[in-house]
C-alpha cells in the first residue's frame, strides 16, 4: 500500500471512530425518587418508563448513565444543564420553559377507586360534589381537581393510606395513575383487590414524555431522535414486549 493511500485509509478509520463517538454520545437521565410501576430502582430495569426511555435512547445512538434525585433538585437540574434528560415528567407550560419534551411514550389515566357496593358513578366534574376524596398531599392529579374549593379532599401521605381508609369506609374515593393503583394494591393489600372498583371515565388522560435540558445544546435533536426510535420500537414489537414484561409483575398479587 503506498504513502497517499495510507493517509486516506487513516483518514477514514479517524473520521469512523469520531462518528461512532459522536452517535454514542453519553446523557445523564434521571427519575426522581419512587414512581413504581414507572420508576424505581428496585423494579426490573428500574421501571416501565426507565426501561422505555434507556432502550430507546440506546436504540438511537446515546449511552445513558441513570441517575436518582428528589424532584426539585431534577428540576434545578433541568434549567442549569446538570442533568440532559428527565425521564418520567408529565407535561406543564412552566417546565416547557427550560425542559424540551418528546411526544408522550406512555399515557397515565388518572382514575377514581371506590369500595365494592356503592352505587356512586362518575360522570362529570359536578358529581364529586359531597364526595369525601383521599388524596395525596401535593400530587399534581388534574388542575380543575386541584384547584377546586368545593371538594372535599382529605390528604394523606401516600396513596396505601388513602386505599385503607376507602377500604374502612372512612372515604368515599381515592384515585391515582391506573397503574399505580394496580401495582400499590398488588404489592401490599392483595387480598382486597376485589374490594375496589376502578371507574371506567378517568378524571385526566396525562402524557409520560423525556424532558431534555434545552441547556444542552441538541435537545431539539435528542428530543427527535428519542420520538423517531419509539416509533421504531412500536413497528418492530420491542415496545410491546416491555410493556408486557412490565405489566406481569404490575397485575400479579405478590406473594404473602
Amino acid at each position: 500500500m503506498n504513502h497517499p493511500v495510507r493517509l486516506l485509509t487513516l483518514l477514514f478509520l479517524v473520521l469512523g471512530l469520531a462518528s461512532r463517538t459522536t452517535l454514542a454520545e453519553g446523557l445523564n437521565v434521571v427519575y426522581s425518587g419512587k414512581w413504581p410501576p414507572y420508576a424505581d430502582a428496585s423494579l426490573p430495569q428500574q421501571g416501565l418508563g426507565v426501561d422505555l426511555v434507556t432502550t430507546a435512547l440506546q436504540k438511537a445512538g446515546y449511552e445513558t448513565f441513570l441517575h436518582i434525585d428528589s424532584l426539585d433538585r431534577i428540576l434545578e437540574g433541568g434549567k442549569l444543564g446538570v442533568y440532559d434528560v428527565f425521564a418520567t415528567p408529565w407535561y406543564s407550560d412552566r417546565r416547557n420553559e427550560y425542559l424540551d419534551y418528546s411526544k408522550p411514550y406512555l399515557k397515565s389515566y388518572i382514575r377514581f377507586v371506590k369500595k365494592k357496593g356503592s352505587d356512586f358513578e362518575f360522570n362529570d366534574f359536578s358529581d364529586l360534589n359531597g364526595m369525601m376524596i383521599g388524596i395525596v398531599q401535593d400530587y399534581a392529579y388534574d388542575e380543575q381537581f386541584n384547584d377546586s374549593r368545593q371538594l372535599i379532599k382529605i390528604p394523606e401521605r401516600n396513596l396505601i393510606q388513602n386505599l385503607l381508609k376507602l377500604k374502612q369506609g372512612r372515604l368515599d374515593l381515592t384515585l391515582d395513575d391506573e397503574l399505580v393503583l394496580q401495582y400499590e394494591i398488588n404489592q401490599y393489600m392483595p387480598n382486597s383487590m376485589s374490594e375496589f372498583v376502578f371507574l371506567p371515565k378517568p378524571l385526566a388522560v396525562r402524557g409520560i414524555h423525556i424532558g431534555v435540558s434545552r441547556e444542552n445544546p441538541n435537545h431539539a435533536k435528542i428530543v427527535a431522535a428519542f420520538d423517531k426510535a419509539i416509533e421504531e420500537m412500536k413497528k418492530d414489537g420491542s415496545y410491546d414486549k416491555i410493556i408486557q414484561k412490565h405489566y406481569a409483575y404490575i397485575k400479579k398479587p405478590a406473594k404473602q
